[in-house]
C-alpha cells in the first residue's frame, strides 16, 4: 500500500495519505484547514544497509561529500 506525503498550500502543514495502489486517484483535503489546495512532496525514506539493521536515508549522502542528495554517488 503506497504512502505519499503532501503539503497544504494554504496552511503549510505536511501530511501522509495511504493509497490502495499507485494508480489510485482520490480527492485530498488538508486534515488541518480542510483546504483542497495540496501538493505532493518528495519524501525521503529509510532503508536497511545490507541487512545490518542500521537505517540510512535514501541516497546515503555523507557529511562533507560536496553536497547534493548523494543519489548518484557510488561508494
Amino acid at each position: 500500500m503506497p504512502v505519499y506525503e503532501f503539503k497544504c498550500k494554504k496552511c503549510e502543514i505536511k501530511f501522509e495519505e495511504y493509497f490502495k495502489s499507485a494508480s489510485e486517484q482520490k480527492k485530498l483535503f488538508c486534515p488541518s484547514c480542510k483546504s483542497e489546495h495540496v501538493e505532493k512532496v518528495f519524501s525521503v525514506f529509510g532503508t536497511s544497509e545490507a541487512g545490518n539493521g542500521n537505517l540510512a536515508s535514501a541516497g546515503g549522502n555523507k557529511a562533507g561529500s560536496g553536497g547534493g542528495c548523494g543519489c548518484c554517488a557510488m561508494g
